[in-house]
């Protein structure tokens, strides 16, 4: 493993003057104690990003646009992705100090808050560390890796009087806050079901023979962090890591999540479902990928169940194009008695009612990153419009989807079929069967799907921890 102490990163001698000029600054500053117990709403608020790729760079710009926000680190296992955001930030008016490893940025005492970019497994973990040392956190979805992990988070959460945000912005959305609202009112009479649909194209990501090499400037052993020690196995170091589970939580827990949020909203749930069952497969193609590309997951919440439907190929073979439900292909469908809403971007939508004509429209976006700079500086975590609570029943319902299909077992069509005796279930396992079917996957000839384990759900169920390595241990 890495020694700690040596991987804060040192400046070159063209940011060597800016360095020094925050470190002084930083000398000058609360310690995290006197943090925990407030923050000045004069002073500006110093942030920190971990895990710059991607999302990571999204978390730059925004934060550094918003007033009185200072971007006072910047930490990334991989030494060239974060040269390439600390001379980003440097544009933007912020000169940063820059880490490797995590742990160095946490104790340094240089920051108030920290957002956090990585891949999923180390989410809940980040989350924690901020909170035990009086640091606030806003935190990329899925917010936890597994269940257990999201229950220890809104724990530290609670113990420490932190505030924890959750990146699923749509919560902040005037026009989704407004059809959540109006299907709740019964506009369109009682909700009878929720619809997650998440059509979103994902092609092989190849097959490898041995094992890989990790990118030359990244430290792999802080890449891994809490994940077991393993070789690459992959072609694509980033991003493809969703689709291993020691890593990443497939579609339903990356895309997916936003749209089980909105789901879980909508039906007024704040619990996990008594019930929960899993059909699907990885279909069509032979990789290294180890979620299902295709996938159906019932959460049976009542009186309203939830219907979350994954499709990672295409409509047919060969087209670029995905099928479409009611109009969306990334969004949420509420079946009511008298109609439905559907949201079909992460901010704007429709209702229609049950001679399908247009009744309503839903839009307006707003701005998720300044909702948690105004709960931080008011220490109000009420303020928030998706807080580690919300983030963790959110991707708590992927995490059981994800279990039931990896608990369950290989069956033919007609036993799947069979068990899938829920009508609303049943309709959608025959509409995935013909979408397999106009992709060359005939179930019926040699193809079969995972028939998922039926998960029952108690008040009193204890989730337990998956394996830590040293050093990198989330503990209850």
């Amino acid at each position: 493993m890495s020694d700690p102490r040596s991987s804060r990163i040192q400046p070159s001698r063209r940011d060597f003057l800016g360095r020094a000029a925050a470190a002084a600054v930083a000398l000058s500053l609360p310690t995290a104690s006197a943090r925990a117990r407030s923050h000045r709403s004069h002073e500006a608020l110093r942030l920190g990003i971990v895990g710059l790729r991607g999302r990571g760079g999204d978390h730059l710009d925004g934060f550094a646009r918003l007033p009185d926000v200072r971007i006072t680190a910047l930490c990334d296992c991989d030494r060239d992705m974060l040269d390439k955001r600390a001379a980003a930030a440097q544009k933007l008016g912020a000169t940063p100090e820059l880490f490797q490893d995590v742990r160095k940025l946490l104790d340094a005492r240089i920051v108030d808050a920290i957002t956090v970019a990585t891949p999923n497994h180390w989410h809940s973990l980040l989350g924690v560390w901020a909170c035990e040392r009086g640091l606030d956190a806003y935190i990329e979805k899925p917010i936890s890796h597994d269940v257990w992990e999201g229950q220890q988070l809104v724990a530290a959460m609670k113990r420490h009087g932190r505030v924890v945000a959750c990146g699923m912005q749509s919560r902040s959305n005037p026009g989704m806050q407004a059809a959540i609202a109006w299907v709740q009112s019964g506009a369109l009479g009682k909700l009878q079901l929720a619809r997650g649909l998440c059509y979103k194209r994902r092609p092989s990501i190849g097959k490898v023979t041995g094992d890989q090499p990790p990118p030359k400037n990244c430290d792999y052993d802080l890449w891994l962090g809490p994940a077991a020690q393993q070789p690459v196995r992959r072609q694509q170091f980033h991003y493809d890591w969703h689709w291993q589970w020691d890593f990443g939580n497939g579609d339903l827990g990356n895309q997916g999540v936003h749209q089980m949020d909105l789901c879980r909203w909508g039906v007024g749930q704040d619990r996990l479902p008594e019930r929960t069952l899993s059909i699907g497969g990885r279909l069509g193609y032979d990789d290294d990928g180890q979620t299902p590309n295709t996938q159906l997951v019932w959460l049976g919440y009542e009186p309203a169940p939830i219907l979350f439907e994954v499709r990672g190929l295409p409509d047919k073979t060969g087209s670029k194009e995905m099928d479409k439900y009611l109009g969306a292909s990334i969004g949420v469908v509420f079946h009511c008695e008298h109609g439905v809403v559907v949201m079909d971007t992460y901010d704007s939508g429709y209702a229609l009612d049950a001679k399908g004509q247009k009744v309503q429209e839903f839009k307006g976006g707003a701005d998720h990153f300044a909702n948690f700079v105004t709960a931080v500086r008011a220490r109000d975590s009420k303020l928030l419009a998706a807080d580690a609570q919300a983030g963790h029943l959110s991707a708590a319902l992927c995490h059981l989807g994800n279990d039931s299909w990896r608990q369950g077992a290989m069956a033919s069509a007609d036993a799947t079929a069979a068990a899938a005796r829920d009508p609303q279930l049943g309709e959608a396992f025959g509409r995935m069967r013909e979408h397999l079917g106009h992709n060359g996957i005939e179930l019926a000839t040699g193809s079969p799907l995972r028939l998922g384990k039926l998960l029952t759900v108690a008040a009193d169920t204890r989730f337990t921890p998956r394996e830590y390595r040293a050093g990198f241990a989330l503990k209850a």
